[in-house]
């Protein structure tokens, strides 16, 4: 099960324009019929295809045969992308793709620092593969071994838990003021990027009372029906603060839109129950003084980014543990592969010994003659405990090699005491290679 037979073939954020991974990005059938025809071609023997918007990268299984840069400009071809477009693409194998993949799945790679939406999405190309038989053996055991590798990342170094974007800070915030989001009023003012951003925040937290009001009815209209939420006429938000328990606002006007004056009614009509008020526009949409109001807590941006890079800066840190994590895990694969090889080897030789077993059994049974059930059974079983003890010992003894960490060595030794592959051969029987049994 050779790691120098798996492939990656990629290129991201960091190498490609927003506008070279639209053109190369992949839907999921898409993608599945691309990897069915490369197999069916013969350039590979399965793949997993990762496509996101941040990145495009093929997992491809060649076995002996595989050429990269078939698997390079079909890519290009298929999209309708220029030969120029070549050197953004980069290429791994071996150490190096195992450490990208782990990278990749725990959010190392991502261009937000440790963000978890990327290990769903790698779970997600995994499983389209796997549901659609392109998914061999060698390919199931790097990423099973991927996810195990990220799930341990965000355990063990908590990479994952201060946020380092303005709009996951927001969100954050009002998640560790409410104990419960999901029974939550919000009103959000505004319906652009970041409003969308932080609704998207409460909606996959199971808040489902959502109001939004945006100048542009229309506009307001489009944002309710991805959210299913309630608009309200602009001109009656402030009726609408009454009845919330969180207001976020970031639209584009050039002044303030919320006013003391208005939160003093507000808060009378409240009876001065407490209200969040996250105000992310720049400029400001609140006006400072607000938040002298009993009753009222005021975040604005400033307060809010303040937060995110303190964020950024301990995932930073923390990211430098997950490396350390990952290139332990990376060597841990490296063995186990290695293990397995050696594993199929011995496998080959009990295999190769039950043989001869059964050609010198038939041969003294043939000789003997007639026997009883009983008789054969005595006999099958005394040859049979001889070859267990002659391959016992030095079995044991490569066994005990790998565990000293000198897998080569035990492979090296195996290879001089049992030439099974030449036996094989001069015998007419079927060699066993490592890849012997991968799934497709």
């Amino acid at each position: 099960m050779a790691l120098s037979e798996i492939v990656l073939i990629g290129l991201n954020h960091k190498v490609a324009s927003v506008e070279v991974r639209e053109r190369l990005a992949f839907s999921d059938d898409e993608a599945l019929s691309f990897l069915r025809g490369l197999r069916d071609a013969g350039a590979i023997r399965g793949g997993v295809l990762l496509s996101t918007c941040n990145r495009v990268e093929l997992y491809a299984d060649l076995g002996r045969s595989g050429v990269v840069e078939t698997l390079v400009n079909t890519m290009l071809a298929s999209r309708g992308l220029a030969e120029g477009h070549r050197g953004l693409f980069y290429v791994r194998q071996g150490r190096e793709l195992v450490s990208h993949l782990f990278g990749v799945a725990a959010g190392l790679d991502s261009m937000v620092l440790g963000e978890p939406q990327i290990l769903g999405q790698v779970k997600d190309s995994y499983f389209l593969s796997r549901d659609g038989g392109v998914l061999t053996t060698p390919l199931n055991l790097l990423f099973q071994k991927a996810f195990h590798v990220a799930k341990k990342v965000r355990t063990e170094t908590g990479i994952g838990e201060r946020p380092v974007t303005v709009s996951f800070a927001a969100f954050n915030l009002a998640r560790s003021i409410f104990e419960d989001l999901s029974t939550k009023r919000i009103l959000i003012l505004g319906a652009g990027e970041m409003s969308r951003i932080l609704a998207t925040h409460f909606f996959e937290s199971g808040t489902r009372q959502v109001k939004v009001a945006n100048r542009t009815y229309e506009r307001a209209l489009a944002f309710a029906k991805a959210f299913g939420a309630q608009v309200v006429p602009w001109d009656t938000f402030p009726r609408a603060m009454v009845q919330s328990d969180i207001v976020i606002s970031s639209t584009g006007a050039p002044n303030c839109i919320i006013h003391k004056a208005m939160m003093e009614t507000v808060m009378k009509l409240r009876r001065n129950a407490s209200i969040l008020i996250i105000d992310i526009a720049v400029p400001r949409d609140v006006e400072a003084s607000v938040a002298k109001l009993d009753g009222v807590y005021l975040y604005n941006v400033d307060d809010l980014q303040e937060v995110a890079e303190e964020g950024l800066e301990q995932r930073k840190q923390k990211a430098e543990a997950a490396r350390q994590l990952i290139a332990s895990e990376v060597e841990f694969h490296e063995r186990y592969l290695e293990h397995q090889e050696l594993s199929g080897m011995i496998e080959g030789v009990v295999t190769w010994a039950n043989a001869i077993q059964e050609a010198e059994m038939s041969e003294a049974l043939h000789k003997i003659g007639e026997i009883t059930p009983r008789q054969q059974d005595v006999l099958r079983k005394a040859i049979h405990r001889v070859a267990h003890k002659i391959l016992h010992n030095p079995i044991t003894g490569v066994k005990r090699l790998v565990v000293e960490e000198d897998v080569a060595q035990a492979a090296d030794i195996f290879r001089e005491l049992f030439p099974v592959q030449e036996e094989q051969r001069e015998n007419g029987l079927p060699p066993r290679s490592s890849s012997e049994g991968d799934g497709q």
